[in-house]
């Protein structure tokens, strides 16, 4: 469990609590089975932040039982988060903030909300030429030609999440697709066991140096306009799954108010990636890279058969 403050979401429990509630909730299932679901199989140690963060939950939607409610005030009576907070190590500060905020918690739950929290509607999927797999050529300042390539994209009617890796090309001539799987990704993790010593095993096969960002409703509508201004695709790669496990840089599709403004942010920007990054390339070269991609998941198919 992290926990960073003593807030009553101040740990990663109460937030992933809250995260899946909400989303089960605007799924349209009933409250008190995302309760019931969610407090199956809790760690002693993460029992109340579970408890706390459900409460909190239930309360918003309005649905909070007194037989629940009752609970979480004899748990708050008796000290017995504050208890296991002193066992993993708090400190005294620590102690004395948790037990204001649990005190503010308990006054604010304990009186009904006059206006709940309805269900929002789940993000509808798009379709995006943007896709995984794209091979975005693009025209750096001074004119040569780059490329990127898109991972670990998801497109929704209001939202927008994407990543693209920038690949060492800088040619006069506009590169072929040929060119690009001859290429090296501009990226120091990927099959690199000195990079990744000291990181968990999976990361031996994931980018770090990624371009990604997350777009509310204002910027994905400018998403694809922006992007055809700046951007063309020329083929397409596969689909290499979630493989960005760090983000180096983002796009700001927010500030720059017009298309033209965006190619110049981006094409500065990632002219000054490449030069300060001149010897940060991948080993494998893109073909390679994109046939253990392929292999990796015909595996995963097999064994789901």
């Amino acid at each position: 469990m992290g926990t960073w403050s003593a807030t009553i979401f101040g740990n990663d429990t109460s937030l992933d609590i809250k995260d899946e509630f909400f989303e089960r909730y605007n799924r349209g299932e009933e409250p008190a089975n995302i309760k019931k679901d969610l407090t199956l199989d809790m760690d002693d140690d993460d029992r109340f932040n579970v408890m706390f963060a459900l409460a909190h939950c239930m309360w918003e939607v309005g649905q909070l039982e007194d037989d629940f409610l009752f609970e979480i005030k004899k748990a708050i009576a008796n000290e017995e988060d504050l208890a296991i907070a002193k066992e993993l190590g708090a400190d005294s500060k620590f102690i004395k903030q948790r037990s204001k905020n649990l005190e503010k918690f308990l006054e604010k739950i304990s009186i009904k909300k006059e206006k709940t929290k309805k269900r929002v509607a789940p993000p509808i999927p798009v379709e995006s030429k943007y896709s995984d797999g794209a091979v975005m050529l693009f025209q750096y300042e001074d004119g040569m030609y780059g490329v990127l390539i898109a991972i670990d994209g998801k497109f929704f009617d209001k939202e927008t999440y994407y990543s693209y890796l920038q690949t060492d090309i800088k040619m006069i001539t506009k590169p072929t697709m040929k060119d690009v799987r001859e290429a090296r990704i501009i990226d120091p993790s990927f099959h690199s066991e000195e990079f990744n010593s000291f990181r968990d095993s999976r990361y031996y096969y994931s980018f770090v140096y990624c371009i990604s960002g997350y777009l509310k409703s204002s910027g994905t509508k400018r998403f694809e306009k922006y992007n055809d201004s700046f951007f063309e695709i020329i083929g397409y790669l596969s689909d290499w799954g979630d493989c960005c496990s760090g983000t180096y840089d983002t796009f700001d599709y927010y500030r720059q108010k017009t298309s033209d403004e965006f190619k110049s942010s981006v094409a500065k920007e990632l002219g000054k990636r490449f030069y300060e990054n001149s010897n940060v390339r991948t080993e494998m070269i893109i073909d390679e890279i994109d046939k253990e991609f392929i292999l990796s998941n015909n595996t995963k198919l097999g064994h789901m058969r």
